[in-house]
């Protein structure tokens, strides 16, 4: 129980240096201006027709290449300073133990990456006021928008992202965000524990330069990677699985199933967690500070 104890407390210290962090101001203000660029011509089409939409709308986010960049790069930015340490670490490893110290971070990536998820998920609903109703069903503006996009030219409305429709036919509105937010967490973590491994193995800012290189392949697989590779890359991109869009819910082969991305996930982020707890208890303690 004190092993639980102390774990918790080392990575509750990362939440309570947020306050004086003004790189987590920054990142939630670019999230923020991000989901009103992104959803405001929804509002738009919602003033045309004078019909209220519901808020479901996150987990169609991702179905616009740019906010693949857009994501990756908010998310290396997030974690860009793992393993957190600072002055103060030292003293924390010497009193708790190194290896309850870096478990005690891999923890936080895991809770941060829950908040980072849940902030994503509220901007995206806010964005939409006041054009906003709440009903547990996808509301009769997503599925107009997804069964006759051309519904939106009528009104000289360009769509920036794609309610895709299939997504709409298999899930509930609930069940799509449940899912939604459950792979946007996943990766997440993916590329928090991705940048905790890097930096501890390999030193430097490897783990941030391995994220922006996910980052990238997740935007090429989309474009020219489709074409000059088949649909190979959308297998090795983990970025892309954040989306319901990029897996294969029946009928779609040239995407992953849920359980292959799921599996593959879980399982890199156990793997490097381990390679880092054992590395970094191995290694002498690195405690410049990375804050920005």
């Amino acid at each position: 129980m004190t092993d639980l104890k102390n774990i918790w407390v080392c990575a509750v210290i990362n939440f309570n240096k947020w306050s004086v962090t003004p790189r987590m101001y920054t990142i939630a203000a670019i999230i923020a201006a991000f989901m009103i660029w992104l959803f405001s011509w929804l509002s738009d089409y919602v003033d045309a027709v004078g019909v209220a939409v519901t808020p479901w709308v996150f987990p169609f986010m991702l179905t616009t290449p740019v906010m693949m960049i857009i994501y990756g790069c908010l998310t290396a930015l997030f974690y860009c300073d793992a393993p957190f340490t600072d002055s103060h670490t030292p003293f924390l490893a010497i009193r708790t133990s190194r290896r309850i110290w870096i478990i005690g971070q891999i923890l936080y990536i895991v809770f941060a990456g829950f908040i980072y998820t849940a902030f994503f998920v509220f901007m995206s609903m806010l964005a939409l006021f006041p054009n906003v109703q709440f009903s547990a069903d996808w509301g009769a503006v997503l599925k107009t928008i997804a069964y006759d996009p051309a519904s939106m030219t009528r009104y000289g409305i360009e769509n920036m992202v794609n309610i895709e429709g299939q997504i709409i036919s298999l899930f509930s509105a609930i069940e799509a965000m449940l899912i939604s937010f459950g792979l946007f967490w996943l990766v997440s973590i993916f590329i928090g524990v991705l940048i905790l491994c890097g930096n501890i193995v390999f030193g430097g800012m490897s783990g941030l330069i391995a994220a922006g290189l996910f980052t990238f392949i997740a935007y090429f697989s989309i474009y020219v990677g489709n074409i000059t590779h088949g649909n190979i890359l959308f297998f090795l991109s983990p970025l892309n699985w954040s989306s319901m869009y990029y897996l294969n819910w029946g009928g779609m082969d040239k995407f992953p199933t849920p359980i292959y991305a799921v599996s593959c996930l879980m399982t890199s982020i156990v793997v490097m967690s381990v390679v880092a707890v054992v590395v970094f208890c191995k290694r002498d303690m690195d405690i410049r500070e990375r804050r920005l």
